[in-house]
């Protein structure tokens, strides 16, 4: 099924956005729920938004990165994640001074941005590392809590796991990660 929802995108027939919709809007939902929380209309743009980019990028899926779910999520995640930071920057907007705007301007150092994405770049790097070595299960934790930003109770209920044993496992599993970060990049 996959294989041919890309095959459609790839060639630019419509069907194949109609098949992501069909198969996958309750997964779409989901993340963006999550991510976003009761923000209706800010729900609804995100999943227009991830639709967009599917059907704008079809054509540079590549399955040797990843699963078309996988890819479907990541799009999500991180479109939602981008609503997010959107919807808090004009919360702290509503008190703005636009006279203070321009005088912080004036003293960033955008060199400093891209120091800061490579050091990032660099960390994630060895935080996949880190992530790979763990078990199925506790990756599954961790993916749940800091990717998909679930709540305990949504970890608990969707892993057949009582909420303390989620908390007690997260937080052995956020000790071990931090150790095991700590060793590479010593």
């Amino acid at each position: 099924m996959e294989e041919e929802i890309v095959a459609l995108l790839r060639s630019g027939d419509e069907k194949g956005i109609e098949l992501v919709a069909e198969r996958y809007e309750k997964l779409i939902r989901y993340i963006a729920v999550t991510i976003l929380g009761g923000r209706e209309t800010e729900v609804e743009e995100c999943i227009n938004d991830v639709y967009l980019k599917v059907w704008k990028s079809g054509a540079g899926y590549d399955y040797q990165k990843a699963s078309f779910k996988t890819y479907l999520k990541a799009i999500t995640r991180n479109t939602a994640l981008n609503y997010l930071r959107k919807l808090q920057r004009l919360e702290e907007l509503q008190g703005f001074d636009p006279e203070e705007d321009s005088l912080q301007e004036e003293y960033i150092d955008y060199r400093q941005n891209v120091e800061q994405k490579i050091i990032q770049n660099e960390e994630v790097e060895i935080l996949n590392h880190v992530l790979a070595s763990l078990r199925k299960k506790d990756k599954e934790l961790v993916l749940r809590r800091f990717y998909y930003l679930q709540s305990t109770r949504q970890i608990a209920q969707a892993m057949d796991m009582s909420e303390n044993a989620v908390d007690s496992k997260l937080s052995r599993l956020r000790k071990k990660i931090r150790k095991s970060y700590e060793e590479v990049l010593k």
